[in-house]
């Protein structure tokens, strides 16, 4: 497991958790080991070496992007942040509400 954090921009850096997954037959013999990354502004929940999980993403240049993982062992859910928070939240209501006034004040001037 390895953590480590990209700066994207000045103000923007992104999280990338890195890890193999160990696939096994019904035997339990091992069949194959991905490379496993999660991308995103943040992490939430948890995986340590020798948990079982679970994923979804897609393959890209020979690595599994995982958008999310079911910790199998523990329960948790593991997820990364695919947003910056309440500043995209608020800068999308201003153009919003920005757009809105535009709008109305088209309409009102518009010749009758």
């Amino acid at each position: 497991m390895q953590l480590r954090t990209e700066q994207q921009g000045e103000k923007n850096s992104q999280e990338i958790l890195s890890f193999r997954v160990e696939r096994y037959d019904e035997s339990g013999n091992r069949v194959q080991l991905i490379p496993v990354e999660m991308r995103g502004y943040g992490m939430e929940g948890s995986i340590s070496d020798g948990d079982s999980v679970r994923g979804t993403g897609t393959m890209k240049s020979g690595t599994f992007r995982m958008n999310e993982a079911q910790n199998l062992t523990t329960g948790a859910r593991v997820r990364a942040k695919k947003t910056v928070g309440i500043a995209c939240a608020v800068l999308f209501v201003a153009f919003c509400i920005a757009l809105l006034a535009v709008a109305i004040w088209v309409i009102s001037h518009a010749p009758s």
